[in-house]
């Protein structure tokens, strides 16, 4: 049985300015939805790289998470 590749269709490489621009991003409390359309990428590959930095340790937990500022009240 062959082996089932999750997210294989994906582009899930990041260039150190793409991932400064997206750390920045998150660090200006920008939602999911906004940096999707700012950094043209869908957003399940936003998500993927939200859970690759914050468990490497580059971003912090942040309020509203990953909705940002959208879900401050």
């Amino acid at each position: 049985m062959p082996v089932y590749i999750a997210h294989d269709e994906r582009n899930l490489d990041w260039w150190p300015d793409e991932l400064e621009r997206f750390r920045n991003l998150w660090n200006e409390g920008k939602s999911i939805f906004e940096m999707a359309r700012l950094l043209k990428r869908p957003q399940v590959e936003i998500a993927i790289i939200i859970l690759d930095q914050a468990e490497e340790g580059f971003i912090e937990q942040r309020e509203g998470g990953i909705f940002g500022n959208d879900f401050k009240r």
